[in-house]
């Protein structure tokens, strides 16, 4: 069974917030979480390296703004492009987290993953229409959507249990639509692109 496609709701180191959703070439879908007060960067690349995944989709800023590679074409110190039109929080408020993102995204690349890519499940939620008033707010609205509605023919092993696992899917399906071509993507590609 070959796994098509791996999407990454990424999160802070030992949180245990750090989700992850495969798709397989057989349709199955599956979601694992990092726990609690373990390495969550070392519990992905097990995962990585069980999984080995085709294609990586990431939500995490995997660039800084271009401003720190080509002071003469950029001048914005704290958002790149794709930040700005999305509402993303910036690269750099982020910190510790971009720059492990950016390691690991490194890493998987080193792995010859045939794609690794940045990308932002609120915006994968409003293409998909999703009531974004209750998205993240609501522990009922999660219980109300059934991920199959928007891949059909997939199999999901188990019930979302948080909106982590939520994101990690709606990260999965925008790693489905990059590898198939129907991907929406903003920004500018010398400092970065969001995927959705």
């Amino acid at each position: 069974m070959e796994v098509v496609a791996l999407g990454i709701d990424y999160g802070s180191k030992t949180s245990g917030f750090t989700a992850a959703a495969s798709y397989s070439s057989t349709g199955t879908v599956q979601v694992y979480q990092s726990a609690k007060g373990k390495d969550a960067d070392a519990w992905l690349l097990n995962l990585i390296n069980d999984l080995k995944p085709k294609n990586v989709a990431i939500d995490a800023p995997l660039s800084l703004p271009g401003v720190f590679i080509d002071p003469s074409s950029f001048n914005n110190y704290h958002y790149r492009a794709c930040d700005r039109i999305t509402g993303a929080m910036s690269p750099m408020f982020l910190g510790g987290l971009t720059a492990r993102a950016m390691q690991l995204s490194a890493k998987l690349k080193a792995l010859k993953i045939e794609s690794v890519i940045e990308t932002y499940p609120k915006m994968v939620c409003g293409t998909l229409g999703l009531d974004m008033t209750r998205y993240k707010k609501d522990s009922a609205y999660l219980e109300e959507l059934n991920f199959v509605d928007y891949l059909h023919n997939a199999q999901l092993e188990h019930d979302v249990k948080n909106w982590h696992q939520w994101d990690a899917l709606m990260a999965l399906l925008a790693c489905l639509k990059h590898k198939n071509g129907t991907a929406e993507a903003v920004g500018n590609p010398l400092e970065g692109i969001i995927y959705f």
